[in-house]
């Protein structure tokens, strides 16, 4: 791994946008394994707490993954996942209303898509996934979290267009640390089920319209929770 020092001044940014350039160039694979926290900042010209906020950052947003032998490139990562809408998302340049602006635009449609082009097989999954959140809502709220963002990806794969699928999946890159602080909203988790179970009975019964308007009002209702938690302002039109 060939990495040039960088001036002090640009610090974690500067590692992050090298790192992702040799994943991009393909001098580090989906599986290589990353040098250590220890060589890095030797090799970057840093001290291991900027390397250690560049590799957060990267891991937050999936690009690279802990395992038992290091830190590696993670497997599953896609090309999409280097190109200028993930960077922003990397360097935080999108916040949590943006966000919710985006996903009201996106979800809706793919609930939409999901519920006209949903297979036995499609249905049968989402279902599985609700299930699971219905029993995680009960004593473990992270594992809970994990299960709605799988209900979301699933209903985007459903809607089978490859090009909104992508958009939602760096989308979905932010949808973790807005979960995580929404949570702890007093009966949130059961609104949200009661929301999924809406989206979902509407995409079984291929009922376009409901299917919409229940993902927008679920998303809504997850906005004005962040803005009770004052961690998103509504924008002035």
């Amino acid at each position: 791994m060939e990495i040039k020092p960088i001036e002090r001044s640009a610090l974690p940014d500067k590692i992050i946008e090298q790192i992702k350039n040799t994943i991009i160039e393909g001098r580090l694979q989906p599986g290589d394994k990353l040098p250590s926290e220890r060589e890095l900042a030797e090799r970057f010209s840093v001290g291991r707490t900027t390397v250690r906020e560049a590799l957060k950052a990267l891991s937050y947003v999936g690009v690279i993954k802990k395992v038992r032998e290091g830190t590696i490139v993670n497997r599953n990562i896609s090309n999409f996942f280097i190109d200028s809408l993930t960077q922003m998302l990397i360097l935080k340049h999108l916040d949590f209303e943006d966000l919710f602006e985006t996903r009201k635009i996106l979800e809706v449609k793919l609930a939409g898509l999901a519920a006209q082009r949903a297979t036995i097989e499609d249905i049968e999954m989402i279902g599985n996934i609700l299930k699971e959140m219905s029993e995680k809502a009960n004593h473990n709220p992270y594992e809970f979290i994990t299960e709605d963002i799988k209900f979301h990806e699933a209903i985007a794969e459903t809607a089978q267009n490859r090009v909104l699928y992508e958009i939602f999946i760096a989308v979905r890159l932010l949808l973790r640390k807005a979960q995580e602080e929404v949570i702890k909203y007093p009966g949130i988790m059961k609104r949200s089920l009661k929301y999924h179970q809406q989206i979902f009975e509407a995409i079984k019964k291929q009922n376009v319209p409901k299917a919409k308007r229940a993902m927008f009002d679920h998303l809504d209702d997850v906005e004005k929770a962040l803005t009770s938690l004052e961690l998103l302002e509504i924008k002035k039109s």
